[in-house]
C-alpha cells in the first residue's frame, strides 16, 4: 500500500512537473503593416484556391501570404459588404458565407465580386440580424447560427428551413456542431449545453451529463470526440458511447486537432497543449522571432488550419497568429551573462564538441564551457579581457585556445583552468603577438601560433619556446583559418590569399590573380574544407571558390540568383557533400551537383540572420554547428525537412495606368483591352504562408519577350506601349526553399487594333482597291480603244509616207553605191600610184647611191631608201586595216622588214629577239612609230656591232600598262657617250621630232649598250 502511494505521489509530481513546462510556438504575426485593419479576429476561412478569409470588428479581409486585401461596408456603394463587424466565416465552393453582427447572413459570390444577403422569413426578424457562426452540416446543408436559433441552408436547391433552440434566453447560439451517427448530429450551445439533433425527425434531445455546461467547441478524433465546456475538457468515447473528464479543468473556448494524441486547447486562462496519451497538458507560449516577442496569455478566438502545416489562430486584439510545422528547422541555443552585461545578444565564435553533453564557446565576453543537457555554463577567468577566437585539440589530446588580446591559452583539466602565454617585451622566444587567430597542430609537440600582426610562430609544447615561421621568406599575418588535408598538405587562409605548403616544404600561393585557371574570389580567405575527392572548398568575403584536384583548376562562385549573401563566414560540408555556409545573411546550403542553392534565415529558426567568422565546427557525428550574433546552431542535416508543398500562383489585380480596373481578374483567363489601354501591371501571389518572402518568380509575355525574366522576388511586373494582338502572360514560382512549381500560371491578353487596324477596315479597303482596280481597267480599256483605232488612222498614214520615202531611199542608197564603187577605184589607184611613187623613189635614191662614191652620202641615201620603204609598207599595212591597230603585231612583223632591208645591204651583225606583250590594242599614228622604229635599227646596224656575233643581240619589247604603251628598242652593242653624239645627227633628231607629234616621250638609257624607250599615251 505504501508502495501504491509513493507511486501516485512520483506520478502526480510528475504530473505537475510536466504541467508546468512550457511549450513554446513559434509563429509568424500577422497585424496592421499587414494590412489588417483591425486586430479583433473573429472568424478564419480557407477558400478552395487556398487564400485566407479573416473576419474582424472592421471588416473582412483576404490574405495572400504577404497582405490583405479588405472589404468594409460603405453606406453610399450599395455593392460593398452590408455589414463589416463579422463572428463567423465558411468557404464553399465559390462563395463564402459571412455571419454578420447586424446584418444577419451575407454571401459573397467571389467569381462575380457580389455580395448578397440571406434573409429567411420568419415572425421574430430581429433574431436573423444577429448572426454569429457558419458551420459545415453535411454534404448539402450549411448551418447558420444566429440569436436563439439556426438555419440549415441546402446548397443544392437553394432551400432553408429554421429551427428554434428548444429553450429561448436572452442570447443563445450554435457553437459548434459535429456528426455521432446516421442524421444524428450533437450541437454545441452557449445556453442549452449539448443537445443531439435528429435531422430526420427534426427533434432535439438535451443531454443530462451537460444540461448546466456552455459548451464551446467539438474535436473529432479517430475513437474519441473532445468536448470543449466552461468546466473544462470531456471526451467521449466513439466505442464504448461513455464521457470521461480529462485533467484541464479551465473554462474552454475552443480547440484544434495537431496530431493524433496532441491537442491545443483555448481557455479563459490560456493555451494549453494537451496529450491524450499521457492526459497531461503543458501551457504554451507563441513567440515572434522577428519582434523577440511573446505572448502568453492571448485569447483565441478562431482556429484554421490546412493540408501544407499551417495553422492559423485568430486573437482577441493581438492580430492573425500563424505557424507551419515546417517553419522551425533548426534550434537556437544562446548563453547569457546578465550579471556581466545589460546586452542578453552574446555573440558566439569558435565552437569545439567536448563530449555528448559539453561545447567549448569562444565569446566576447571570454571562454565558456557550455552543457547542453541542462543548459548551463561556466566562464572561465582567463581570457575575459577579450574574444576568444580560435581553438585546437593536439596530438596528445590537449585543448588549446587562442584569444584577442588573451594570446595563447592551454586547458589543464586537473584545475579546470586555462595557462595563458603572453607576449613579452624583453623575451627573445616569447609569443610575437597577443591576438591569436588560429592555431594549427602540425606535429606531436609543434603548433603554428597565427597571430594578427606577429605573423605566424611555431610553439615547442615541451620547450615552451616560440620560433617564426615565413612562407616564401616572408611573414604572414592575419592567417585566421587552416586545413591539414588527406596528404597532409597544410593549408592556411589570410588576408593575403591562400597558402598550401606540402609535406615537401613547397609554398604554393593562391591570389585572386595569382594564374590564368586557379584564382580565389576574394583575398580574404574565412574558412576551408576538404570533400571526399580531395578537392578544396575556400570560403571568402566575396564567395565561394571550388579548387578541383585532378584539373588543378578553380570555379568561382559570387552573389547570383539563389546565394543572397557571399560573405562566407564558415564552410562545412555535410554527409552528403553539400556545402553549408554561413553569411552575413543566414545560412546558404550548395548542391555540388544540381549547382542550386537553398538559405536559411532567421525566419527558419536560426539564432540571426548575422553569423561570425572562426564559428563554424563539424562533429564526428556528421552534426554541424554555427554560431553568430545571438548564439549558436547545432543543426542535423539528415533531420531537417524542407517545405515540401509548392504553391499555386494566382492574379491577384491587373492595373491600367497604374490604376486597378477591378475586373476580378482572378477567375479570368482572358482579358480585353482597347489599343490605346496598353500600359499593364500584373499583380500575382504564390499561395506560400511559409516565408512567402523567399519565394521567386519568373515571368515571360508570349509575343513579346524572346525568353523569361530573371528569377526575381518582386511579385508584380509593368508592360508599356503592348502594340496590338494577341499575348499570354506566363508566370511560374517557388516556394519558399527555391523548389519550382512546374505548372505554370497563364493569362491570355488580347489588345484589341483601332478601327483603322481591324479585319474589317482592311477588308472594307481590300474591296475598294478591288472595285477601283476594275474601274480604272474598264476605264483604260475603253480609252485603248479609242487609241487603237486613232493609232491604227495614224499608221495607215504614216505607212504611206514611209512606202513612199521608202522607194526615194533606194533610189538614193543605188546612187550612193555607185559613188562608193567609184570613190573605192579611185582610192586603190591613188594608193597603186602612191606605193608605185615611193619604189620609184627607192629605186631611184638606190641607183644614186650604187654610183656615189663617197661613203658619208652614200649611207645617207641608204637611210633615205630605207625611210621610203619604211613608208611604204607601212601605207601599205593601213589599207588592209580599219580602227585600232594591233601594235605587238605590227611591231614584230615591221621590225623584221626593217632588218630585212637594212641585210640587203650588208651582213646581218646581230640577232633579234622579241619581248613583246600579245593583244597590245591601240589607236595611235602607226607611220609616226614606224619611222621611230626604222631610225631605231640602222642605228643599231651602222654603230652597235662591228661584226657578227652570236651574243649580239636586238631586243623590240612592248607592254601596255594602264593607258600607256611601252615601246622599247635595245642593244648590247658598243654604246656611246651622250657627248659622242653629233650636234647635226639627222637620225635622232628625227626620233625626237616624230616622237613629240605623237604626244610620246622619248628615254634613252646608255647602260651596257643603248636602250630607247617610246613611252606613248594609248587611247
Amino acid at each position: 500500500m505504501k508502495n501504491i502511494k509513493l507511486i501516485c505521489f512520483v506520478l502526480l509530481c510528475c504530473s505537475f512537473s510536466y504541467a508546468q513546462t512550457t511549450e513554446v510556438i513559434q509563429i509568424n504575426y500577422l497585424g496592421q503593416e499587414h494590412g489588417l485593419l483591425q486586430l479583433n479576429t473573429k472568424a478564419l476561412a480557407l477558400d478552395d484556391m487556398g487564400y485566407v478569409w479573416v473576419g474582424t470588428e472592421d471588416g473582412l479581409h483576404r490574405f495572400n501570404g504577404y497582405e490583405f486585401k479588405s472589404y468594409v461596408a460603405n453606406p453610399k456603394d450599395s455593392i460593398s459588404i452590408p455589414d463589416d463587424h463579422i463572428r463567423g466565416l465558411f468557404s464553399v465552393n465559390d462563395t463564402l458565407w459571412i455571419a454578420t453582427n447586424s446584418k444577419g447572413i451575407v454571401g459573397y459570390k467571389r467569381s462575380e465580386n457580389r455580395f448578397f444577403t440571406f434573409r429567411p422569413k420568419s415572425k421574430n426578424q430581429d433574431d436573423f440580424n444577429v448572426a454569429y457562426k457558419i458551420l459545415p452540416f453535411n454534404t448539402k446543408h450549411v448551418l447558420f447560427s444566429v440569436k436563439n436559433n439556426f438555419v440549415l441552408f441546402n446548397r443544392d436547391d437553394k432551400s432553408h428551413r429554421i429551427y428554434h433552440l428548444p429553450e429561448k434566453y436572452a442570447e443563445n447560439k450554435v457553437e459548434d456542431v459535429i456528426s455521432v451517427g446516421f442524421n444524428r448530429y450533437w450541437l454545441a450551445t452557449s445556453q442549452s449545453g449539448l443537445l443531439e439533433f435528429n435531422f430526420q425527425t427534426h427533434e432535439f434531445r438535451q443531454h443530462e451529463t451537460f444540461k448546466p455546461e456552455t459548451i464551446s467547441c467539438f474535436i473529432n478524433s479517430k475513437d474519441q470526440v473532445y468536448i470543449g465546456t466552461n468546466h473544462g475538457v470531456y471526451i467521449y468515447n466513439k466505442l464504448q458511447q461513455t464521457f470521461i473528464k480529462s485533467s484541464i479543468s479551465h473554462d474552454v473556448t475552443g480547440g484544434y486537432k495537431l496530431n493524433e494524441f496532441e491537442y491545443l486547447i483555448s481557455t479563459t486562462k490560456g493555451i494549453l497543449k494537451y496529450n491524450s496519451v499521457t492526459n497531461l497538458y503543458q501551457p504554451v507560449v507563441f513567440k515572434n522571432n522577428k519582434e523577440n516577442k511573446h505572448y502568453a496569455a492571448v485569447s483565441l478566438t478562431e482556429f484554421l488550419g490546412d493540408d501544407n502545416g499551417n495553422v492559423w489562430f485568430g486573437t482577441e486584439g493581438e492580430g492573425l497568429f500563424h505557424y507551419n510545422k515546417f517553419q522551425n528547422k533548426f534550434k537556437s541555443h544562446s548563453i547569457h551573462f546578465p550579471k556581466l552585461y545589460e546586452d542578453q545578444r552574446i555573440s558566439i565564435f569558435p565552437i569545439y564538441r567536448e563530449n555528448d553533453s559539453l561545447l567549448w564557446l569562444g565569446t566576447y565576453a571570454g571562454t565558456v564551457k557550455y552543457n547542453v543537457l541542462n543548459n548551463s555554463y561556466a566562464l572561465y577567468e582567463k581570457g575575459k579581457k577579450g574574444i576568444t577566437y580560435t581553438f585546437c585539440k593536439d596530438a596528445t589530446g590537449n585543448l588549446w585556445a587562442g584569444g584577442i588580446t588573451d594570446g595563447l591559452m592551454k586547458y589543464v583539466d586537473s584545475t579546470d583552468s586555462f595557462r595563458q602565454w603572453l607576449h613579452r617585451e624583453n623575451e627573445a622566444n616569447s609569443l610575437p603577438d597577443n591576438e591569436v587567430l588560429e592555431i594549427i597542430p602540425v606535429s606531436n609537440d609543434k603548433l603554428w601560433v597565427c597571430t594578427w600582426a606577429g605573423g605566424i610562430t611555431e610553439f615547442d609544447t615541451k620547450k615552451e619556446t616560440f620560433t617564426p615561421v615565413l612562407l616564401n621568406n616572408k611573414q604572414i599575418n592575419r592567417a585566421r583559418t587552416s586545413l591539414i588535408d588527406s596528404n597532409h598538405n597544410i593549408w592556411i587562409g589570410t588576408d593575403q590569399g591562400l597558402y598550401k605548403i606540402t609535406s615537401a616544404n613547397k609554398v604554393h600561393h593562391y591570389t585572386t590573380n595569382s594564374d590564368a585557371n586557379i584564382n580565389l574570389t576574394n583575398d580574404r580567405v574565412f574558412s576551408l574544407a576538404e570533400d571526399c575527392n580531395g578537392n578544396i572548398w575556400i570560403g571568402t568575403s566575396s564567395g565561394l571558390t571550388f579548387l578541383d584536384s585532378s584539373t588543378q583548376q578553380t570555379e568561382l562562385f559570387f552573389k547570383q540568383k539563389g546565394f543572397p549573401n557571399d560573405f562566407v563566414y564558415g564552410l562545412l560540408l555535410d554527409d552528403n557533400e553539400n556545402v553549408w555556409m554561413s553569411t552575413n545573411y543566414g545560412l546558404s546550403v550548395f548542391n555540388p551537383i544540381t549547382r542550386t542553392f537553398k538559405n536559411y534565415t532567421a525566419d527558419d529558426g536560426l539564432q540571426d540572420n548575422e553569423f561570425n567568422g572562426k564559428s563554424f565546427y563539424k562533429d564526428d557525428e556528421g552534426q554541424l554547428y554555427f554560431g553568430g550574433i545571438n548564439g549558436f546552431n547545432i543543426i542535423n542535416p539528415k533531420k531537417i525537412i524542407d517545405n515540401p508543398h509548392l504553391p499555386n500562383i494566382y492574379i491577384e489585380s491587373v492595373e491600367l495606368f497604374n490604376k486597378p480596373i477591378a475586373l476580378n481578374e482572378m477567375f479570368k483567363d482572358t482579358l480585353v483591352f482597347k489599343s490605346r489601354e496598353n500600359v499593364l501591371t500584373f499583380n500575382f501571389s504564390a499561395l506560400n504562408y511559409l516565408n512567402p518572402a523567399k519565394c521567386s518568380y519568373q515571368y515571360k509575355l508570349d509575343n513579346f519577350d524572346d525568353q523569361w525574366s530573371p528569377v526575381t522576388k518582386k511579385n508584380n511586373v509593368t508592360y508599356t506601349n503592348l502594340n496590338p494582338g494577341d499575348y499570354t502572360l506566363k508566370i511560374k514560382a517557388s516556394n519558399d526553399v527555391g523548389e519550382w512549381n512546374p505548372n505554370i500560371k497563364s493569362l491570355h491578353l488580347i489588345i484589341v487594333p483601332p478601327w483603322y487596324q481591324t479585319s474589317w477596315f482592311k477588308i472594307l479597303i481590300g474591296m475598294l482597291l478591288v472595285l477601283s482596280g476594275v474601274w480604272f481597267y474598264r476605264f483604260k480599256t475603253s480609252k485603248l480603244k479609242r487609241d487603237k483605232l486613232k493609232l491604227e488612222r495614224l499608221v495607215a498614214s504614216r505607212t504611206k509616207d514611209l512606202i513612199e520615202k521608202n522607194s526615194e531611199l533606194k533610189r538614193s542608197n543605188i546612187t550612193t553605191k555607185t559613188q562608193k564603187e567609184n570613190i573605192e577605184f579611185l582610192m586603190k589607184e591613188l594608193n597603186h600610184r602612191v606605193k608605185n611613187n615611193l619604189q620609184i623613189i627607192s629605186s631611184l635614191l638606190s641607183m644614186q647611191a650604187q654610183n656615189v662614191s663617197d661613203k658619208a652620202v652614200k649611207d645617207t641615201l641608204n637611210i633615205a631608201k630605207n625611210r621610203i620603204l619604211t613608208i611604204s609598207y607601212i601605207q601599205n599595212d593601213l589599207n588592209a586595216q580599219e580602227g585600232k591597230i594591233d601594235i605587238s603585231k605590227f611591231l614584230e612583223e615591221f621590225t623584221l622588214q626593217v632588218v630585212a632591208l637594212l641585210s640587203d645591204e650588208q651582213s646581218v651583225k646581230f640577232k633579234v629577239k622579241f619581248n613583246i606583250e600579245p593583244n597590245c590594242i591601240c589607236d595611235l599614228n602607226t607611220t609616226l612609230l614606224g619611222l621611230i622604229v626604222n631610225e631605231l635599227i640602222t642605228n643599231t646596224y651602222k654603230y652597235a656591232f662591228t661584226t657578227f656575233s652570236e651574243s649580239n643581240v636586238l631586243e623590240v619589247a612592248c607592254v601596255k600598262h594602264d593607258s600607256s604603251l611601252l615601246v622599247s628598242i635595245s642593244d648590247n652593242g658598243k654604246g656611246y657617250q651622250a657627248d659622242q653624239v653629233r650636234p647635226n645627227a639627222l637620225g635622232l633628231e628625227l626620233v625626237r621630232v616624230m616622237a613629240n607629234q605623237m604626244n610620246a616621250e622619248l628615254k634613252t638609257t646608255l647602260q651596257n649598250g643603248v636602250k630607247n624607250t617610246i613611252i606613248i599615251q594609248c587611247s
